[in-house]
């Protein structure tokens, strides 16, 4: 008898030392969270600004203008600390999914007050694939296409509420980080760079018209 509760005794120790081994954990999803330690959404704004203070430079907006097309820009930063920028929303790849999460796909589209002026404002990486180094962001991508690779972003945090954006294309393992490029007078954004370009989310609280209707 001994020997019988002897040998269940093992083969109970021996599975659960099994399934411990085998059994990994759910990962633990981390939030983005703006300046004020908010939750980042996906119907909220944010503007992009630059963590660095003196000569770092202020937030992104759109320009300058491509080719002469006033729908064809680049992603830059601006030169000036005080100056916001343009502020964007960031849109999951799933469309019900709110809260901003690190390391997801995102869109990024810039805000336009007056939609009229301008149709397109989602960033990409132009030409890519390519070998052009660095190679820029523009904003002629197209929101919530899964198809189109160039368009899809990720926030990883590099201190507390201080983040970097990176460009994941081939998957989570392989992301190239957006730095900053000096180009033509201007603060470019783009990847391949030798830089990276590390920034804060401040919630852009103005009501606008595109907000209303």
């Amino acid at each position: 008898m001994k020997s019988v509760v002897l040998l269940i005794s093992f083969l109970l120790a021996f599975w659960c030392s099994c399934t411990s081994a085998t059994t990994t954990p759910n990962p633990v999803f981390q939030v983005v969270r703006d300046i004020n330690g908010e939750i980042l959404r996906s119907d909220t704004r944010y503007f992009v600004v630059s963590v660095i203070q003196g000569a770092g430079g202020g937030g992104v907006l759109r320009g300058p203008v491509i080719y002469g097309d006033a729908n064809f820009v680049c992603p830059s930063q601006s030169p000036q600390e005080m100056n916001r920028g343009m502020s964007v929303y960031f849109k999951p790849k799933a469309p019900e999914q709110v809260e901003i999460i690190e390391s997801s796909d995102v869109n990024i589209e810039f805000y336009l007050d007056n939609p009229t002026i301008c149709k397109n404002n989602v960033w990409e990486v132009e030409d890519f694939p390519g070998q052009d180094k660095p190679m820029h962001l523009s904003t002629n991508g197209e929101a919530g296409n899964t198809m189109n690779v160039a368009s899809w972003f990720q926030i990883k945090e590099v201190d507390g509420f201080t983040y970097k954006l990176v460009f994941c294309p081939y998957g989570e393992h392989i992301c190239t980080d957006i730095g900053i490029d000096h180009a033509y007078g201007q603060r470019r954004l783009a990847i391949r760079t030798d830089n990276t370009f590390h920034v804060v989310f401040i919630k852009d609280t103005f009501i606008g018209i595109k907000s209303i209707i």
